[in-house]
């Protein structure tokens, strides 16, 4: 893959990542400050243990436990 691909591929992930808070919850005005806040949160993933789907849920679910005002309420 040459640069520029993998700079398109992290952009499509980056948007990917958005639909996902979408999903989850998230207010719009707040989409983009929570993907800042995962990329944070990813950056303390131990890069010896695997990362996989499930690893993806378990910090989108702790970030809506710690940042439950970016998202909408729930009944």
């Amino acid at each position: 893959m040459k640069e520029d691909e993998y700079q398109e591929l992290a952009l499509e992930i980056i948007d990917m990542l958005g639909v996902a808070f979408h999903f989850a919850g998230a207010k719009k005005q707040h989409i983009e400050e929570l993907i800042d806040i995962y990329i944070n949160e990813i950056g303390k993933f131990d890069d010896n243990q695997e990362f996989n789907q499930s690893n993806i849920i378990e910090i989108i679910n702790q970030i809506k436990l710690h940042f439950p005002h970016f998202f909408i309420k729930t009944k």
